[in-house]
């Protein structure tokens, strides 16, 4: 059956998880686009699925009860894009025990006041690709849960834990009480990047995109660094620096993994 009225419980229900109040209130989130919804692992709850008419004639969409098709003009008011791909899924948000998460070894994320929702996005997305452990995202930041930030982590916000609106200085204080060696990028910062070793526990703490990270988190940072530049531009978009930053630690883990291998051969 082709749900036609915009009365519809679901599709209203769904209309709803555009706005960030009823988000926060329902626990729920809205996943468009193919890409998106394919990327959603198996940690995730799916509640509904919405496809459009279209979508429903030329291409391959689970036929059960969570699966509901959308007239094409009623698939247009939930779309967000310009062009919708005609599948839409409402979503369950994740909860992560951060204690626990914090215990494993590697690199962890710590971003402050990102508040553009593609650049947030973009960083999750990096995050992701160079094996953080988890991206812990301080209020004031943009909402990891519009449409825009979600289609730019390109799926990835389903697969790395990526945990919001926390208080900057209790994350730290918890990463110290576990040896994480916490790292800032800064301007004001005398070690380059390239000059810097990573343990195997360490965080890198990204600030605003323009005013950069507040004196308060600086002081608390175990070491400031910042990225080499050649050229005439005084500073680098976050999104880039924190992913030459993120590759940079990500490469050295894996060169550090190569050698002990090695040396036990």
């Amino acid at each position: 059956m082709i749900i036609e009225s915009s009365q519809n419980k679901y599709f209203k229900e769904a209309m709803l998880l555009k706005d960030k109040k009823y988000r926060q209130k329902s626990g729920l989130l809205l996943a468009e686009g193919q890409k998106q919804t394919e990327e959603i692992s198996g940690g995730w709850n799916i509640r509904r699925i919405f496809v459009s008419e279209s979508f429903a004639e030329k291409n391959f969409y689970p036929d059960n009860k969570k699966t509901f098709i959308l007239s094409d003009s009623l698939f247009d008011k939930l779309s967000s894009t310009e062009t919708p791909q005609g599948i839409v899924a409402v979503v369950e948000k994740k909860h992560y025990d951060t204690e626990k998460i914090l215990k494993e070894s590697g690199f962890f994320v710590v971003l402050e006041n990102i508040r553009d929702p593609g650049n947030l996005g973009t960083i999750i997305r990096s995050a992701d690709a160079f094996g953080a452990q988890a991206v812990f995202i301080s209020q004031g930041s943009a909402d990891i849960y519009s449409d825009k930030c979600i289609r730019s982590t390109m799926g990835s916000i389903f697969h790395i834990p990526v945990i919001p609106e926390i208080e900057t200085n209790d994350i730290l204080g918890l990463m110290k009480k576990e040896k994480i060696k916490i790292f800032a990028a800064s301007l004001d910062a005398k070690t380059y990047l390239k000059d810097t070793s990573f343990p195997k526990k360490s965080a890198i703490i990204i600030g605003n995109e323009s005013k950069g990270l507040s004196s308060e988190i600086q002081k608390t940072a175990d070491k400031l660094i910042k990225i080499d530049i050649f050229g005439k531009a005084e500073s680098l978009n976050a999104a880039i620096a924190a992913s030459i930053i993120m590759y940079y630690i990500g490469s050295s883990e894996v060169r550090q993994l190569s050698s002990s291998a090695t040396a036990r051969q």
